[in-house]
This record gives C-alpha cells, structure tokens and sequence, in this order.
C-alpha cells in the first residue's frame, strides 16, 4: 500500500511541470507598446482588471491580476500594453519582466490533476477489496 501511495506521489511530482513562460521570454527580449485603455474592473474578484488595445485593425483584449493596484485603476484610464511583434496575441499591460516573474515557474499540468482522479476510484475500490478478504 506504501508503494503504491510512494509512486503516486512521485508521479505527481515528475509529472508536475517546470514552466518556463517562453513566450513571456521572448516578449521580454523583443516587444513593442501600443496604447490600451481599461474595459473592465473586477477589483472585488481577486482584484483583476481586463485592458483592450487595437493593433493592426484587429481590436485584442487580455486580463491582469494585480490584487494591490486594482482599486487605483479606472473604466477607460490608458494603459501601455506591451506586445510581441512577431506573434501579437502575446501582450500584457504590465511591464514583461514583472509579467515573466509572475507567471513561471512550478506547475501541476491539468492532465496530471486528472489523472490522478482516475487513479483514486480504482485504488480505493482495490483498498476496500483487500480490507473486504481480511475478514
């Protein structure tokens, strides 16, 4: 039982993934600013706030969680929305250092948290048939 419990555990944490950010990576080695302004302002959920801008005629929208800073912001102040000019659907309204500092690191993949559901049916189902042949 230890075993299995044992390889569980090691399973999540190898399977568990190092997230490097690359496309934060690079946004902070090669970026561009556009103008932006604030649409949303969730300051009451977990203090984020969502920014749009419009780069090549294409209007593009993207969410911040900056719990301390949210209730300073307001509808429609300007915001500079930094931007990768070779894939511009990686933007955010926060300075790509800070960006890339928040968002790496440690992760558990979502395949993983599923997994390891599926495994709990049939182990403890085994559990309870083994305790069931000791009586």
């Amino acid at each position: 039982m230890r075993a299995l419990l044992l390889a569980a555990a090691g399973a999540a944490l190898l399977g568990g993934c190092y997230n490097r950010a690359t496309e934060l990576a690079e946004l902070t080695r090669q970026h561009a600013t556009a103008p932006g302004h604030v649409v949303v302002l969730e300051c009451h959920n977990a203090g984020q706030w969502w920014y749009e801008f419009e780069l090549d005629g294409k209007r593009r929208r993207g969410r911040v969680h900056e719990p301390s800073g949210c209730a300073q912001r307001k509808l429609g102040a300007g915001v500079t929305v930094y931007y990768n000019p070779a894939a511009p659907d990686v933007h955010r309204a926060v300075a790509p250092a800070r960006a890339y500092e928040q968002e790496h690191g440690f992760y558990m993949p979502l395949w993983l948290w599923f997994g390891l559901g599926a495994l709990a049916l049939p182990l403890s189902a085994w559990m309870a048939l083994k305790r069931g042949s000791k009586r």
